[in-house]
């Protein structure tokens, strides 16, 4: 395949601010759209000629290709090489080519990246798919070796890969080094072009690491989403990295099924899910994830992995949403003043805007140079955890800088979003109607939720709750202690007072019972019944849970209550390591309750601790 300059193409693609120019150092980006007709070398006069007048020290070239050429665009990258004596060159299959911030008809777009004082090298890794663990550690130790490292980008067909475990491996290097990149694939939801290529050829199990290192360069890089969860959250119950099979212990398809009626046995059933991802929820970090196949006996492949115990949701997109986070984004790329963005942006994302796809994209090349492509997922690095993150339905922008940020200030840049009439418009009024009302929802859930759980005198947990507490702490194994609590001749309080007073006695005994537990991670207090209470002492052993009962028993003897004087309370205590017979413990600590009362009361007793197998 040969290729010609397009009309509009012949001329320099270099986006300045004004007065920026010249003042210390000035990364640049060079674009050009690549067409049919005739070598390229002729088509990239122009970047040359900026590379020839020696104030760059690299120069790193990206093809994204929506066009399925594999000879051709091998050909393409071996003219690059050669017209510019540089192996620089990291081409991948694109489903969407974005060009100063619009996306372009399938075709090819060449981006020149033009470094004064930074350094860019490209490790080639082949094999991945079933080696990830060792090729995460051999990334990571690559990555360690870079002096003055300050970013990476991975560029490989990661859908099928164990990218779980060998982002793990990644994950491990410097958490200075910021780390970020994009799957390849066609322009059709279900494409079977998932490659990345090269001068050497196009390859299908291969990672390009593109290192960026300098002293004076900068990143800023940051994932936006605005998809908003749907409803009450499921639990993952089994799942084998990106194959979800059952979600609260049912067919995972049932969620797709029941709410929003796509059947598992439909040829189309993935494309008709695209639109409602699933949002994964591991220790704060939202994930969304897009289904690529619903199978018929109702499990999912996914574009990324998840994890049992993770709790997921079902989301659907809400333009006002998505339009304030970008908002966002844009404003915080502002502040950094970048010379050069990249756009990373997902398939379904792409799917979802569909006539308005570029909205979202334009104002960031009103900042500077901005070039990407839709991908089929996205890699960025965590910067609080350090941990690599796989995604879906993300926006990646990833700013890049030479030098200090200059003293001028860019232009103010927000999405135009008065280009959403019509139908589009109508959308946006129901996804702010659904939201509104699932966020009116939650609130009352979570209010009913409490009621159930809490004892509705106290405001402890009842019976119901603590016991269920108390059983999972002993099924998880570990030391486990538990004090069962009585309130001593408490019928004498409600004879001589009445039950209000009795009431406010058991009120204020439960918030001493409170106060007594703070310094104690995990420790839960429930109303057992009547004036008998638990406290459940996670990680605690025999004699600090007898040293904790003997205070509480003081701390309850020096206490007046204003409407009867003084009270005592009798507890019995048991210690359980690895021990999981819910009804021995309940027996042994009752009978030490017992036994507490009938040597006077005002006394703890302790149980003999039990043992299990584990």
């Amino acid at each position: 395949m040969s290729y010609a300059i397009m009309a509009l193409i012949g001329t320099r693609h270099v986006h300045t601010i004004d007065g920026l120019e010249g003042m210390g150092f000035f990364m640049k980006q060079m674009l050009v759209e690549i067409n049919r007709g005739a070598p390229a070398a002729g088509q990239l006069t122009d970047i040359l000629k900026e590379y020839q007048t020696g104030k760059y020290k690299t120069i790193l070239f990206h093809i994204f290709s929506g066009i399925a050429d594999e000879a051709g665009l091998v050909q393409l990258a071996r003219e690059i090489e050669q017209f510019f004596g540089t192996k620089l060159i990291a081409g991948t299959m694109s489903a969407g080519e974005i060009k100063d911030g619009r996306m372009i008809e399938p075709g090819v777009l060449v981006s020149a990246i033009l470094f004064e004082r930074s350094d860019i090298s490209i490790l080639r890794i082949d094999g991945v798919k079933g080696n990830e663990i060792a090729i995460g550690k051999r990334v990571r130790e690559a990555l360690d070796a870079v002096p003055d490292l300050k970013a990476a980008e991975l560029m490989f067909p990661g859908t099928e890969a164990d990218t779980e475990h060998m982002y793990a491996e990644i994950s491990r290097c410097r958490k200075d080094i910021d780390i970020f990149g994009g799957y390849p694939g066609g322009h059709r939801l279900n494409s079977p072009e998932h490659f990345i290529f090269d001068g050497t050829g196009a390859m299908y199990d291969t990672m390009l690491v593109i290192t960026y290192a300098g002293k004076d360069l900068h990143f800023d890089m940051d994932k936006s989403i605005g998809w908003i969860s749907l409803g009450m959250p499921f639990k993952v119950t089994r799942a084998e990295g990106k194959h979800l099979i059952e979600l609260d212990g049912k067919p995972a398809a049932e969620v797709y099924e029941k709410f929003l009626q796509i059947d598992r046995k439909k040829h189309n059933n993935a494309e008709e899910a695209f639109e409602f991802p699933l949002m994964a929820v591991q220790n704060g970090e939202e994930r969304l994830r897009s289904v690529v196949h619903i199978e018929e006996d109702g499990s999912f492949w996914l574009h990324g992995f998840v994890k049992e115990g993770m709790n997921i949701h079902l989301t659907y997109g809400d333009p006002t949403n998505i339009v304030s986070i970008v908002n966002e984004r844009l404003e915080a790329m502002r502040g950094f003043k970048p010379q050069v963005i990249l756009l990373y942006s997902c398939v379904v994302r792409k799917t979802f805007w569909e006539d308005f796809v570029d909205m979202e994209m334009k104002p960031f090349a009103n900042l500077c140079s901005t070039c990407g492509f839709h991908t089929w997922g996205e890699i960025l690095r965590n910067s609080r955890t350090g941990e690599l993150d796989e995604n879906n339905i993300t926006l990646l922008s990833i700013g890049m800088r030479e030098g200090d940020a200059p003293a001028e200030d860019l232009p103010e840049v927000k999405v135009d979003d008065t280009v959403l009439q019509g139908q589009a418009s109508v959308l946006r009024r129901l996804t702010r109607l659904v939201s509104t009302t699932m966020e009116e929802l939650q609130k009352a859930h979570s209010r009913l939720t409490y009621l159930a759980e809490r004892d509705a005198l106290t405001g402890i947990y009842n019976r119901g709750k603590i016991e269920h507490l108390i059983d999972k702490a002993l099924r998880s194994g570990g030391t486990a202690s538990l004090v069962m609590v009585d309130l001593d001749f408490f019928k004498r309080v409600n004879d001589r007072n009445g039950h209000d007073i009795g009431d406010s006695v058991l009120r204020e005994i439960a918030a001493i019972f409170q106060d007594s537990v703070r310094g104690y991670p995990g420790a839960q207090i429930g109303r057992w019944g009547g004036e008998e209470f638990f406290i459940l002492l996670p990680q605690v052993d025999e004699e600090k849970a007898v040293a904790f009962a003997e205070a509480l028993r003081r701390t309850v003897d020096e206490h007046v209550f204003p409407a009867v004087g003084h009270l005592t309370i009798s507890q019995g205590v048991i210690t359980v390591h690895n021990y999981q017979e819910q009804k021995r413990v309940y027996i042994q600590v009752d009978d030490a309750l017992y036994k507490a009362k009938e040597a006077g009361r005002n006394r703890v007793e302790q149980a003999p601790s039990l043992f299990g197998g584990k």
